[in-house]
């Protein structure tokens, strides 16, 4: 016990050493631990039940190996696996008849966790400029680990104790813990040694006595192989240096738009009466529908410069009428909700254009080519949200899916069409369809085509905000600068003006240049993706490298450049 206690205070003293005499440069530590293999041999003591801890100096010795291989998680925690073999002594008890035979052997394998020590006890220091790295030298790490050990040779050792033993074969659990140094010798080879000790349960000699363990102590010595990948070594580390003031950006100021021409896009689903065309405003859910119709134009109309061009109607119906019948309703229903506009809005029936289509058999294909996207509120069918949802698609409908959509792609007269769909699968698919997706059918598309006039910075300070789809480009720019720079309208505009105009270059490029002058890089290297080739956008690129130290740089003429590692 005494030996042990002085190995490891040899081995943590060394520790202590090293770490105490560490210069700046020799604190930095090295990521973590590559892929790595040891072999190690040295000499072991195994514990006697019949002999105290206090006379570990009579425990017999052993030789053995054993070959490791593992590596680092992170800075501190790692894995091992190591196969470790010992060739063993006869057990040098008091009443011993053989003390001095060599035969009996043990094979071990263990899966230990290991703890860097000195990168734990280690404080790391600032890489400083123009300083090459230097890797540690010396290394300790603390380890524990689980495993088994099989015995065996007992049949040729004449072994004689005070206790019954066995010449069995066995394979014995076992729990481990201890230390291993090592000394860099380059970057891939490190000389070592490692103490441990082995806690087996009992008959891992061959005995069986009335303590629970048997013990054994493990000295080793030997060789490390890192698998370190050669890299040149970075002439300038710069990680920490990072560019504090931003230099001047080059934002782009947009091109002006002659003819401001917007448009407006939505879809009535309106109530009527069997066979009738007269909108009753009142009727079933037509309040909601006309109340979303009024405020799509109510849109449109924020401002007494806008002019409307051109309102574009077409009107559909469903298949489930005779066709002579849905043509009148599809056209009658349109000419309906012309009539509606014209009569709360002085429009000029000029600005119409109507069309129809009088059973809408594309978007009943769309729905059965694919169900699984049913129709929600939200969607194309149901804008509103007092509508409910389309159920999802029973068996029988999906059971039958593929000889509807033949019947659907036939050209033949629509009534005998509607005749075969009936037919499918006993009527029981067409009558669900009749039910939740025909209402859908019948629905009035509507487009309104405007045109704005254009609009000052201290107009367009309000409707970037309210109207952004009324302002150009180069005005919500010209608002931004109207603003001070990096204020939070500054800002607010450029961003306003990149999601207004998502697929534009320059629109994204200035509001990366925006969110880099304010200090929100994560942001501006979303922007950056959307810039496209642009040249101005490469040059923010770089600057956000040497504002996050991500890249070597310098500064030449008010500009930043990124050095490359072969200048």
């Amino acid at each position: 016990m005494t030996n042990l206690r002085k190995i490891f205070s040899f081995v943590f003293l060394l520790c202590s050493v090293s770490g105490s005499s560490q210069t700046v440069s020799d604190s930095i530590s090295i990521d973590k631990d590559p892929l790595y293999f040891q072999l190690y041999g040295g000499i072991n003591k195994s514990g006697n039940e019949n002999l105290p801890w206090s006379e570990f100096s009579s425990y017999p010795w052993s030789v053995g190996a054993f070959f490791g291989i593992g590596r680092e998680f992170n800075r501190l925690w790692g894995w091992r696996a190591a196969l470790r073999i010992n060739h063993n002594k006869s057990r040098n008890v008091q009443e011993c008849e053989s003390k001095e035979v060599w035969g009996w052997n043990s094979t071990a394998l263990f899966g230990d966790i290991t703890l860097d020590l000195t990168d734990l006890l280690r404080k790391e220091e600032s890489i400083l400029d123009d300083e090459p790295v230097k890797r540690r030298t010396f290394n300790m790490k603390a380890f524990a680990g689980v495993g088994g050990s099989y015995t065996w040779g007992f049949d040729d050792v004449p072994l004689s104790y005070s206790h019954a033993y066995s010449r069995s074969s066995k394979l014995i659990p076992a729990l481990r813990a201890g230390v291993t140094a090592t000394w860099r010798l380059n970057d891939q080879w490190r000389i070592g040694a490692e103490v441990s000790q082995t806690l087996y349960d009992d008959h891992f000699n061959g005995v069986s006595y009335d303590t629970p363990l048997d013990t054994r102590t493990n000295l080793k010595v030997g060789l490390t192989y890192m698998l370190v990948k050669k890299k040149k070594k970075p002439k300038v580390v710069l990680r920490k240096n990072k560019l504090k003031e931003c230099p001047p950006l080059p934002m782009i100021m947009p091109e002006p738009e002659e003819t401001k021409v917007r448009q407006l896009n939505g879809h009535a689903f309106l109530d009527f009466p069997v066979n009738e065309t007269v909108i009753y405003p009142y009727y079933r859910k037509n309040p909601s529908e006309l109340a979303k119709i009024k405020a799509s134009v109510d849109s449109v109309m924020f401002d007494k410069s806008v002019s409307v061009t051109r309102i574009t109607l077409h009107g559909y119906a469903s298949p489930e009428s005779p066709y002579s019948n849905n043509t009148r309703l599809a056209m009658g229903r349109t000419e309906a909700l012309k009539n509606y506009i014209m009569r709360n809005y002085s429009f000029d029936p000029g600005v119409f254009q109507t069309d129809y289509t009088p059973e809408d058999w594309e978007n009943l294909k769309g729905f059965l080519l694919n169900p699984d996207s049913r129709k929600t509120k939200g969607s194309f069918w149901y804008d509103s949200q007092s509508y409910e949802e389309t159920p999802e698609a029973p068996y029988s409908v999906l059971n039958h899916r593929h000889e509807l959509l033949q019947i659907i792609d036939r050209q033949m007269d629509p009534d005998a069409k509607e005749e075969l769909l009936k037919r499918v699968g006993g009527g029981e698919p067409y009558r669900w369809l009749l039910q939740y997706v025909y209402p859908g059918l019948r629905h009035t598309d509507y487009t309104i085509e405007y045109k704005v006039s254009a609009y000052k910075p201290v107009k367009g300070r309000k409707l970037i905000y309210t109207h952004p789809e009324a302002m150009s480009l180069e005005e919500m720019y010209q608002v931004a600068v109207s603003y001070e720079e990096k204020s939070d309208e500054w800002l607010d505009a450029l961003l306003i003006a990149a999601r207004q105009y998502p697929e534009d270059p320059k629109a994204n490029l200035n509001a990366a240049c925006g969110c880099v002058m304010t200090k929100r890089l994560t942001d501006a290297k979303k922007f950056l993706k959307k810039a496209g080739s642009l040249k101005e956008a490469r040059y923010v690129g770089d600057v956000i490298k040497a504002m996050e130290g991500s890249a070597p740089w310098k500064i030449e003429s008010k500009r930043v450049v990124i050095i490359d590692d072969d200048e």
